[in-house]
């Protein structure tokens, strides 16, 4: 199942639709087969990075033969630190029950802890995990990548302790997809301030893009462009009139 609001189709198809391969690292992976960012990349021959801390999500993720890095993401490394793990008991969400995706995090926090406070029926306990910032976990487990094309991050209210442990000089994701669930103004100076510019809100999720990355043109565009330079554009502009011209109502 495509991610919500069709956000890695909507990126994959803008800025990396001639791309047959790349590298995309998932920070809050969840489930690989529900509301997943990475998995329409994985389908397409993409190396995928996940990573996800709790266990039970794991499980799922090798029981389909894929890789995952068993780690909660901050801005420190750090072990046994509790994290908060929400069963939503199966609630419907687009098409699919919802287990421990929403609210699971280092701590239920702001806008989150308030949305739990009116959700009844979740059920929290708390695990310990490793914590380690996004840097030491790459330079572990990955340490063959260079740069980054997209980098997702879904952790619940946590998305800029992930940022904060992240080098984007080394790294230099192409493309960011951030969730940002209350539309926090405080993600967009962040990523101003660090060299990112904010493309589009996708639902719950903001993307940016890296300063110098151009933004490709819509087909409409490219179109115009051809047409212009066959000499063609005046002769399409006719041809497109007189077909409103035919389509207008006939009054009687």
């Amino acid at each position: 199942m495509a991610a919500e609001g069709n956000v890695d189709l909507i990126v994959h198809d803008t800025f990396f639709r001639d791309h047959e391969t790349g590298v995309l690292v998932e920070v809050g992976a969840a489930r690989p087969d529900y509301l997943s960012i990475s998995a329409s990349y994985r389908s397409r021959g993409w190396r995928i990075i996940a990573i996800e801390p709790n266990p039970s999500f794991c499980v799922l993720h090798r029981a389909l033969g894929y890789d995952v890095l068993q780690y909660a993401c901050s801005d420190e490394d750090a072990d046994d630190i509790p994290f908060f793990v929400v069963d939503n008991h199966g609630a419907q969400y687009l098409e699919g029950p919802v287990s421990y995706e929403s609210f699971s995090s280092l701590g239920i926090k702001g806008g989150y802890a308030s949305l739990l406070a009116e959700s009844p029926g979740r059920t929290v306990t708390t695990i310990p995990v490793q914590v380690r910032r996004l840097d030491t976990i790459l330079a572990q487990h990955a340490p063959d990548v260079g740069e980054i094309d997209v980098l997702a991050v879904d952790v619940e209210g946590w998305e800029l302790s992930v940022m904060r442990g992240v080098d984007l000089a080394k790294y230099r994701p192409k493309v960011m997809i951030l969730e940002n669930l209350f539309n926090d103004a405080g993600y967009l100076s962040f990523m101003r301030d660090v060299g990112y510019v904010f493309w589009k809100r996708i639902e719950a999720n903001d993307v940016y893009i890296r300063a110098d990355i151009k933004i490709p043109k819509p087909m409409r565009e490219h179109a115009r462009e051809w047409l212009a330079g066959a000499g063609l554009l005046e002769v399409a502009r006719r041809v497109k009139k007189s077909f409103q011209t035919l389509s207008l109502p006939v009054r009687r």
